[in-house]
């Protein structure tokens, strides 16, 4: 039965989420800094505005409904209240109070609410004098009572002459009746209506009466303001506090977002691991870099000038990793190369050749970068003699290996003179059989000139028994690492890992603490000066004195 495949912890996602902000937090810091100034700023900028409320308290005015006896709280809709109370009508009534107000600006600057399940109508007016906020709070309060008081008035009005109307109408039924009555009792005419009618009549007139008689009596209540406006003592708005606080919090979304979307568009390297995935093959060292080493160009051997310091044991960590691969001994010949200039490909493969020496193994350190030879600056050995010096058949390999002193087992071959045609000399039988000299030695190292620069390190690449790709930690891009890859995989190289070079601890993105304490603590070892590994001597020797 298959296992299931084990799922990355989400912590690891986590940590991947805090770098990416830790690595940002400069920017997120700025961004947040210049919303918040900037939205204070604008707050203290703004005219402050005192708000003073009302509270006014509705009663039903509907006469009709009132006389049948219907609850208070069914005879009002408050959603039609508030919406009188903010009528043009009523800003009028409050304008001509006030003198000094125009009612539109009463209108646009009312608020009316109504709090859940009351009959209560807050109202409340807006203005940057407190006094003006306070009488036009008050105004709209008073006008819309008014205003409602006169509609009920006419509408008590409507409604009684309604009901006296139908009163009239009654009695002069009721008084016809009669007549006929009085008529007939004479003998005069035959009486058509009842006497059991008469009493109807009269029963309704009475009904009708009594209706009129408590609308005619009765006063018009529209309501009452139970809470006058007060003078307001401090602004409502702007609130710098909440200004402030939303600021932060709008200042931070955007300071986060432009992090992710930096580190989404940004095609440098990750890590270890990204650049693993991007050479398809694992890293097999990481080089911290160096304090105090500015200058790019220096040649500089911490495998020798600086062996208690981080980048001399990760150059050992290399070193270990290699011997495993070559156990078998079919591994000798690797070659070291990188996307493009200045990624440490020459540091790399230079010191590289001393940690495999001082393990006592015969190592031949080639200088195959042809068009821009740093080899030899980095041993203090001359250029005069070298492959391509070899390849013409001017010297042989004998003569072009260099001796190292303090390193009896390493062999420094230079370029040479600049060629003409270095990828042609690169690429030819001469080549071929120089390599196969070499094997005699424990290791070759050679260092390449760039992939993506020219062709060299791809003629040198199916030649050698492996292949390995040096990045700079903070220049490198995915697409370089990931392209580099190709080219070695299209001419058959043998890619067997690759050098993380010049990463910075204290910038890492997604290592844990305790990798770069660790590099920390090799940072504070003894710090020994540099020295060039000293002259080295050439003579005419033949191949078979190389060693000896």
């Amino acid at each position: 039965m298959q296992e299931p495949t084990q799922r990355p912890p989400a912590t690891s996602d986590l940590r991947e989420l805090l770098a990416v902000l830790r690595g940002h937090r400069v920017a997120i810091a700025l961004i947040t800094g210049v919303t918040v100034i900037t939205a204070l700023f604008l707050s203290f900028r703004q005219t402050p505005i005192y708000d003073s409320t009302a509270q006014v308290l509705v009663k039903p005015t509907n006469s009709n409904q009132a006389i049948s006896g219907v609850p208070a709280a069914s005879l009002i809709s408050m959603d039609t209240e508030r919406g009188i109370a903010e009528a043009s009508a009523v800003a009028n009534v409050a304008a001509e109070e006030l003198g000094d107000f125009d009612a539109a600006e009463l209108q646009n600057a009312t608020d009316v609410t109504v709090p859940t399940n009351t009959q209560f109508l807050d109202i409340t007016f807006s203005d940057p004098d407190p006094v003006r906020a306070q009488a036009g709070a008050q105004a709209i309060a008073t006008a819309y009572l008014e205003y409602r008081q006169e509609q009920a008035i006419k509408d008590a009005a409507t409604a009684a002459q309604g009901y006296q109307q139908r009163i009239n109408e009654q009695e002069g039924q009721l008084n016809a009746a009669r007549k006929e009555l009085d008529d007939a009792k004479k003998g005069s005419t035959e009486a058509l209506t009842t006497q059991a009618e008469m009493d109807q009549l009269n029963r309704e007139l009475d009904i009708l009466r009594a209706q009129l008689t408590p609308l005619l009596a009765q006063g018009v209540d529209a309501g009452d303001v139970i809470a006058p406006a007060q003078l307001p003592t401090s602004p409502s708005s702007p609130n710098h506090l909440r200004n402030g606080v939303l600021a932060l919090i709008v200042g931070l979304a955007l300071g986060v977002g432009f992090a992710f979307v930096r580190e989404r568009l940004d095609d440098r390297l990750a890590g270890r691991e990204d650049f693993e995935q991007q050479i398809g093959a694992p890293v097999l060292g990481v080089v911290p870099a160096v304090p105090g080493w500015k200058r790019k160009d220096e040649a500089y051997l911490p495998a020798l000038s600086q062996t208690k310091g981080g980048p001399a044991e990760a150059y050992r960590t290399i070193r270990t990793n290699l011997q495993f691969m070559a156990r078998g001994g079919a591994f000798k010949s690797v070659l070291v190369t990188s996307a493009s200039l200045g990624e440490g490909k020459t540091t790399t493969s230079s010191n590289l050749a001393v940690t495999l020496a001082q393990t006592g193994k015969r190592v031949v350190l080639v200088g195959a970068d042809l068009r821009k030879p740093r080899v030899h600056r980095f041993f203090g050995v001359g250029n005069e003699l070298g492959i391509t010096t070899v390849l013409s058949g001017q010297t042989s390999v004998g003569q072009a290996a260099q001796r190292v002193p303090g390193l009896d087992t390493l062999r420094v071959i230079p370029s040479g003179p600049i060629p003409a045609n270095p990828a042609e000399m690169l690429g030819s039988e001469e080549m071929e059989r120089f390599m196969e000299d070499l094997r005699t030695a424990d290791f070759i190292v050679i260092d390449s000139a760039p992939v993506l620069a020219v062709s060299d390190a791809l003629i040198l690449a199916p030649r050698s028994d492996g292949a390995v790709i040096v990045a700079d930690a903070a220049t490198t891009s995915r697409s370089a690492a990931g392209h580099i890859r190709e080219q070695l995989e299209q001419v058959g190289a043998n890619i067997v890992g690759g050098v993380f070079n010049n990463f910075d601890p204290s910038t890492a993105k997604y290592y844990p603490s305790y990798y770069r304490s660790y590099y920390a603590y090799d940072y504070r070892q003894e710090h020994e000066p540099r020295e060039k590994a000293g002259n080295g001597r050439t003579g005419s020797r033949s191949d078979a004195e190389m060693w000896t």
